[in-house]
């Protein structure tokens, strides 16, 4: 059997530093796909108004300019979580 020898880096180090990297890289992979699949959290106006400190009035300027996105369920009006913190950064 043929020996592989590497110029200033022994092969056991070498595996060490490819199963390290592999890991975080799988760990970065695992992380992103479990957030993306993440159920959306859905809040009323009156929940975003105690949240963010803002009135309703401003809310529905929000809605109204395109910076907050709404979403009816029957009668009532919801908001996504992540669209109204978003709008906050980028808007701040």
């Amino acid at each position: 059997m043929e020996q592989i020898t590497f110029v200033g880096i022994e092969p056991t180090a070498l595996i060490s530093e490819i199963v390290g990297r592999l890991k975080s890289e799988l760990l970065s992979d695992l992380t992103k796909t479990f957030n993306d699949n993440q159920p959306k959290k859905y809040i009323s106006a009156q929940e975003v108004c105690e949240r963010f400190g803002v009135s309703k009035p401003t809310i529905h300027e929000w809605k109204r300019r395109g910076i907050l996105t709404s979403y009816k369920l029957g009668s009532r009006v919801y908001y996504r979580m992540d669209d109204i913190e978003n709008a906050m950064i980028i808007n701040d």
